[in-house]
């Protein structure tokens, strides 16, 4: 248990370790372990999803799929883990292929399930921390409207939301970048394109479900 914590710690608090906790886990269970945590991140979402439901609020923006607004938490919540495990699993076998035209070649399946897995649990830890904000809120009481003029006004919330925001997207392109691109000396720009798209393709596919 002491592992996985270790292991979780760091995926979460220090991206740019995300390369070196790969080669020191690798194995031990590390595309199991990122499984989990990216896993129980999701349920995090879901449980949070429940709470907004509960309280009878429903997104604050507009929404791409066809779901009705006053369900719209519901299906969030029961449809977010098996969302987040889908798309990182979708982006794998693309950004392996990219990474080898670019110059890495080599890279197994699992390293760049890990490398991917690690990369997004970072980035999605800091986007449930505002969701969690949120459903606090609306638990003590605050309406839907007050929580949105919150946001929008510039002040200590909006700002505070917003660092979350940045913290979340750096995270990600931080991990994911130095995870392909670190250690290499020729072809580094190309590889830092074929991170960064990876991880924007993953953000639009949160985007699309995840509010």
């Amino acid at each position: 248990m002491a592992v996985l914590k270790k292991f979780w710690l760091i995926a979460i608090f220090m991206p740019w370790r995300h390369s070196e906790l790969y080669e020191e886990s690798r194995t031990r269970g590390a595309g199991f372990k990122t499984f989990l945590l990216l896993t129980v991140l999701g349920l995090g979402f879901s449980l949070t999803s429940i709470v907004q439901a509960a309280c009878g609020h429903f997104p604050a923006v507009p929404v791409i799929l066809p779901l009705r607004l006053e369900n719209y938490f519901v299906w969030q919540a029961l449809l977010v883990v098996p969302w987040i495990l889908l798309a990182w699993f979708l982006l794998v076998p693309p950004v392996r292929a990219a990474a080898g035209l670019a110059g890495l070649s080599g890279l197994s399946l699992r390293q760049v399930l890990v490398w991917l897995g690690l990369g997004f649990s970072s980035c999605l830890f800091w986007l449930w921390i505002s969701h969690f904000l949120t459903a606090v809120l609306y638990v003590l009481g605050m309406s839907q409207k007050e929580w949105v003029d919150l946001v929008s006004r510039p002040g200590w919330f909006q700002t505070l939301y917003l660092v979350f925001m940045g913290l979340a997207v750096l995270s990600g392109l931080i991990s994911l970048n130095l995870s392909l691109a670190g250690k290499k000396k020729k072809g580094k720009a190309l590889l830092i394109l074929v991170a960064s798209s990876g991880f924007c393709l993953w953000l639009a596919a949160l985007a699309v479900f995840l509010r």
